[in-house]
């Protein structure tokens, strides 16, 4: 039985379809541009072959990640593309808001719409109307939410092993009830720097401002504090001793990320989750002598972000695949610091390191004496397809 995943063209996002003959699961959904160019036609042809999407996940509320979703969702209703089984997603309703006062009005507002238009840039902002939050939707269209985890938040506290099917299992490794407590702390914080959180409002203003709100926050700009650029130099082992500085985003701290295990195969999906909670789940899973664990394929967290891949957990993981998403725009990503510590990992295998754009990086990477010293390969698409990985 065949094994395939599409890393589609997501800019500086992420969305991934993993196919099998009897299971298909959607992994994020880019920007909207995302949906309309590569993941429409996708599920179209799995429609016309009387299949359904087994499971989407949104790993987190970050325009990046969900723009792409709240599209679809939205032609779905009317179009019927593809039937969904379950979707795994953290809203509004997930999150303790007893003190905030709910009212029944109805209100107009201004937030960040991630939906309406195709966006081609992160920072596009145009209005938005209540209602039209991923969380709105799924309830008015009834769709299968969050019932692997009886409705409540996904997280490890609420079950971290899932069944698909017969040949599918997901290990939940983030997010934790203490990353979602720190996302609601830093939604009411911003709450209140917008003059809402003592006033009234409807439900639904809450579940659109939780989710506008989350999806343009930004992970703090630490970049320029470090010469990391590999515009610069590709001295691995000087890289190597760039001091490490965890990514404190609430959103990507609240990151679905899971092992799937599917067919035999082992694949660590990261989300942009934080690496302290991943390494201290993989602790619980696997014993000292099974590090570092092999996975069949290593999708990076944050785009190959340095502060969402540490040392400490890239040593404790290994593959002969790892996936960067990313057009390495806004935020350069993936850091030099991070290509440092795979390649230059002591294994018999050889890696090959797969690229949905053809970044600078990967002309330096090409050079084959460097290949050649460290035993990896680079793969990269074809006239802007998606980029396939197949067992």
């Amino acid at each position: 039985m065949s094994l395939t995943i599409d890393v589609f063209p997501a800019l500086n996002g992420d969305c991934f379809l993993i196919n099998t003959e009897e299971t298909n699961i959607l992994v994020d959904g880019g920007y909207v541009n995302t949906y309309n160019e590569y993941l429409k036609s996708s599920l179209h042809k799995l429609a016309s072959q009387n299949k359904e999407l087994s499971l989407v996940i949104v790993s987190h509320i970050d325009a990046d990640h969900i723009s792409g979703i709240l599209k679809f969702i939205e032609e779905n209703e009317r179009a019927n593309i593809i039937h969904v089984r379950n979707i795994w997603h953290n809203a509004f309703l997930h999150l303790p808001y007893k003190e905030l006062e709910i009212s029944s009005t109805k209100e107009e507002y201004a937030f960040g719409d991630i939906k309406k238009e195709s966006i081609t840039e992160p920072d596009k902002k145009i209005s938005a109307s209540q209602g039209s939050s991923l969380g709105a939707m799924l309830l008015k269209y009834k769709y299968p939410w969050n019932t692997h985890f009886n409705g409540k938040a996904i997280s490890i506290e609420n079950g971290n092993q899932v069944i698909i099917d017969e040949n599918t299992k997901i290990i939940l490794l983030s997010p934790d009830n203490n990353k979602l407590k720190y996302l609601h702390k830093y939604w009411r914080t911003e709450l209140y720097k917008n003059g809402y959180l003592d006033t009234s409002h409807s439900s639904e203003f809450w579940d659109d401002a939780f989710e506008f709100l989350l999806a343009q926050e930004k992970q703090e700009l630490r970049y320029a504090e470090q010469d990391v650029s590999y515009k610069k130099s590709l001295d691995f082992q000087k890289l190597k001793k760039t001091l490490f500085f965890q990514d404190t985003s609430p959103t990507n701290g609240s990151s679905i990320s899971f092992i799937l295990q599917i067919l035999g195969r082992r694949m660590l999906f990261l989300g942009d989750s934080h690496p302290d909670l991943i390494v201290e789940q993989l602790k619980k899973y696997f014993t000292k002598d099974e590090f570092p664990v092999f996975f069949d394929v290593i999708k990076l967290s944050h785009h190959g972000s340095f502060s969402n891949n540490s040392p400490e957990l890239l040593k404790m993981i290994d593959s002969d695949k790892y996936i960067i998403s990313t057009n390495g725009k806004t935020y350069n990503h993936p850091d030099a610091e991070t290509l440092a510590w795979i390649i230059t990992k002591e294994s018999l295998l050889k890696r090959t390191l797969y690229f949905n754009y053809p970044l600078e990086v990967c002309s330096k990477l090409l050079n084959p004496d460097i290949k050649e010293k460290y035993n990896y390969d680079i793969a990269l698409p074809e006239n802007g397809n998606a980029i396939r990985i197949q067992f």
